[in-house]
């Protein structure tokens, strides 16, 4: 009984999550900091293909600011080209391809069709890697300058595997989750109603590094 209330206050309590979040994310870079780059590499897993709606419009998961973000950072001129790596996401069914469905959406926002790349066979992080290190190497003459983009929470295991295949990038981090540290009761006493949901998405990025690690990806 006693053991099910700590585990139950744990990972209800924002306070004690935020701070885990805090040390587990990249420290953020200012975006007026950063040089130009000729390719910015958008990691995929922001899109919702299974929304029940048939609205013809771009569905997002909760990762929308991957590619919104991506979409601020060329017009704010700091990279020049989009590669968009992602295919389904999925071993069964016939979800179409969310890099070339991303790219739809981002020339619908007036970004130019000639600074849109797609690589479109990837199912998952380490395949983002492999594809793009084969897309760069046959479609630059020289190495390009690359800015890596992906959530924060994300970029530990993105970088290590896009490190192994010996891709050079900066990374860029958005989408992040952790917040101020605030010691106010509603972070610190009281349930956070989200705490599971959060903590399931950190656990869960906690267990691709590990696999990662034991295949050799990282």
């Amino acid at each position: 009984m006693g053991f099910g209330i700590f585990i139950f206050w744990f990972f209800t309590n924002h306070f004690i999550f935020n701070q885990v979040m805090n040390w587990w994310e990249p420290e953020a870079i200012a975006h007026q900091k950063l040089e130009v780059f000729e390719v910015g590499i958008l990691a995929g897993g922001y899109s919702n293909f299974f929304i029940n709606s048939q609205n013809g419009l771009y569905h997002f998961n909760g990762r929308a600011a991957r590619l919104t973000q991506t979409a601020e950072l060329f017009f704010q001129k700091k990279i020049k080209t989009i590669l968009l790596t992602g295919g389904s996401g999925y071993l069964f069914g016939q979800e179409p391809s969310e890099a070339a469905e991303a790219k739809q959406l981002l020339l619908t926002l007036g970004i130019p069709d000639s600074c849109i790349l797609i690589e479109n066979a990837s199912r998952n992080t380490y395949e983002n890697a492999f594809n793009s290190k084969v897309f760069l190497d046959k479609n630059f003459e020289k190495q390009a300058s690359c800015l890596l983009i992906t959530s924060a929470y994300h970029m530990p295991r993105t970088a290590a595997c896009f490190r192994k295949q010996g891709i050079a990038f900066s990374p860029f981090c958005v989408d992040y989750i952790g917040e101020k540290t605030r010691f106010v009761p509603e972070s610190i006493l009281i349930p956070d109603r989200l705490g599971f949901y959060r903590w399931e998405r950190l656990i869960k990025e906690w267990v691709g590094y590990g696999v990662y690690w034991l295949r050799g990806y990282l």
